[in-house]
């Protein structure tokens, strides 16, 4: 009797926590707790960069499992299952440098760190992490910064060619000690979306606390949590985005390892981002995130709650895109996309749309074209060819940058279509 009460109260309590789990193979990245809650679980997808020569290509073949969960102990949303780093940044396609929105956001934030950190006297030193291919680094460098960059992709190789110092590998405390040895700490180090793609958080955090000097600033940019769940970006959950950032969880992150964030805007680049100025725990500067700490309690943005219904909400938005392309070729109308992003490779996997509902998609980034979207292999081609496919609808991939691509749509190819607007629910825009 006394075991099959235990046994009933134990169904009640797992249905009252819905998808509360522990796992041995779940290790939260930022507090190592095994203790998760499920968000929303996509299955098995590909890798979002395997793109393939052709259909014969077996490189995303390779499916992997992608979930959101939140950490029981210390709120974090990140990723169930971790894919080796290795295969994710080995040959990396994404350039910064291709997106004429980030050639305006490097000039507007280097102006920005100049105008806050800036000496004519002395070049300040600055250490940008997950450099990329130098493109922020070069105009850091002409702002007046002494710079440095960190990066584990092939790209940090291309910048060094370019006169752009950078060390390929994955910063940590090791990679601190190695630059220690012949620097000193910088006055300035900038993290642009970083912390999502680390799976060694701590490590990252431990050498960023390490390296900064005692009244140095870390500069972080990362895209809002808020915004993931407020506009249902379910397609930037992907395998190299290992965790998605609140500022309480931030908080409690920063806190582990006597840091604090002094300063927090909101920018819209990225769909909606954080810019946080982090500084150690003993400076004079004092902590500024009491009114953002608020209104996420106000929201329950870091609470199982809070995310209760995001996974109706994105199988809801699943099922409109299919149906609207669905009616679209009923009609005989022709759609191609634009934008072959990271996110928009999750979206085409996750909805199962393929090149029968999506004839092509079109990308300025020439390691791109001529290549298959993984998975779905929808194929990759220049914006030129794509428009030469006289296409009715253009569906926006990297959303993020619709302004941009519907300027450079309308205004140097002259489309004269139409756009859907994929997110949060699926809409037709002029």
């Amino acid at each position: 009797m006394l075991r099959k009460l235990v046994t009933l109260g134990q169904k009640l309590i797992n249905k009252k926590i819905g998808e509360n789990k522990m796992a041995d193979s779940f290790k939260c990245l930022a507090c190592n707790s095994n203790k998760y809650h499920m968000v929303l679980d996509m299955g098995e997808v590909p890798l979002a960069n395997a793109f393939v020569q052709n259909s014969e290509d077996t490189a995303d073949q390779n499916r992997e499992p992608l979930s959101l969960v939140m950490c029981l102990e210390c709120d974090l949303l990140q990723i169930k299952d971790e894919v080796d780093r290795t295969k994710l940044f080995s040959n990396y396609l994404w350039m910064t440098s291709t997106s004429s929105g980030a050639k305006t956001h490097a000039e507007n934030l280097s102006e920005h760190l100049w105008k806050r950190f800036g000496n004519n006297e002395k070049k300040p030193f600055l250490v940008e992490v997950a450099s990329n291919d130098g493109f922020f680094l070069e105009h850091y460098r002409d702002a007046g910064f002494d710079i440095l960059g960190v990066d584990p992709s092939n790209f940090a190789e291309e910048a060094n060619a370019r006169g752009l110092p950078s060390i390929r590998d994955f910063f940590g405390v090791d990679v601190v000690n190695k630059i220690l040895e012949t620097r000193e700490k910088p006055e300035v180090m900038v993290a642009r979306n970083v912390l999502g793609h680390s799976s060694e958080l701590q490590d990252l955090v431990a050498g960023m606390q390490k390296l900064l000097s005692a009244e140095g600033t870390l500069v972080l940019e990362l895209p809002y949590a808020y915004m993931l769940r407020a506009e249902l970006q379910y397609d930037t959950i992907f395998h190299e985005h290992l965790s998605y950032l609140t500022v309480g969880s931030l908080h409690n992150l920063f806190k582990r390892y006597q840091l604090k964030i002094t300063n927090v805007d909101f920018v819209h680049m990225n769909g909606g981002s954080l810019i946080c100025e982090v500084m150690h725990e003993n400076s004079k500067v004092a902590s500024n995130d009491q009114a953002m700490l608020a209104f996420e309690k106000f929201i329950g943005l870091n609470t199982v709650n809070g995310w209760e219904n995001f996974a109706k909400d994105v199988n809801k938005q699943r099922k409109d895109l299919v149906a609207l392309l669905t009616d679209l070729k009923n009609k005989g109308h022709k759609v191609v996309s634009y934008g072959a992003a990271a996110k928009f490779m999750t979206m085409l996997n996750y909805c199962d749309i393929g090149p029968d509902l999506v004839a092509a998609c079109g990308d300025a980034n020439t390691r791109k074209q001529g290549l298959l979207c993984p998975g779905v292999h929808i194929p990759v081609v220049s914006p030129k060819e794509l428009i030469d496919m006289s296409p009715d609808f253009i569906l926006i991939g990297a959303w993020n940058f619709k302004d941009e691509i519907i300027s450079v749509m309308r205004n140097k190819y002259n489309f004269k279509g139409e756009f859907i607007m994929p997110l949060p629910y699926p809409e037709i825009i002029d």
